[in-house]
């Protein structure tokens, strides 16, 4: 049975088996450490596994604090006129932390590949921050 590469999601005879850091790890579906890549895309996979290595803990403070000050805003914002605003810049911050970080679930990466899901999380984290960023000029250009 041939494997595929994690990156690019290719199957091919041609994989090499990696060994990596897998402490701290939490997005990638790594085997004891091990993944299997194409030669050619060895480097990209490192990097990213690196990054998400060093940063995962972050981007998922950062997550939790920003939706939680959007459910917050999102309930006092009726109430209190500054809420709307934090609201807005919470909607915005999400989106930009997903584009920075752009981290799926091992699910996605191994249905995907590490490449595609990349892109999307990133595609996706745009779209957010642009709707918050968009809405909130607007709202302070109208006020």
């Amino acid at each position: 049975m041939t494997q595929k590469c994690i990156w690019c999601n290719r199957q091919t005879n041609k994989l090499k088996q990696i060994a990596v850091l897998a402490k701290g790890q939490i997005w990638l579906p790594l085997q004891d450490g091990k993944a299997f890549v194409c030669p050619e895309h060895e480097e990209e996979f490192r990097i990213f596994n690196d990054r998400s290595r060093r940063y995962g803990i972050l981007f998922i403070s950062l997550e939790a604090l920003f939706v939680f000050t959007l459910v917050v805003s999102g309930f006092l914002g009726n109430k209190y006129y500054f809420f709307g605003y934090l609201f807005l810049a919470s909607l915005a911050a999400i989106g930009l932390v997903i584009f920075i970080f752009p981290f799926c679930s091992p699910t996605t990466f191994e249905f995907m590949s590490v490449k595609k899901s990349i892109k999307i999380a990133r595609i996706i984290g745009g779209v957010i921050f642009a709707i918050g960023a968009i809405v909130i000029i607007i709202v302070l250009l109208s006020g």
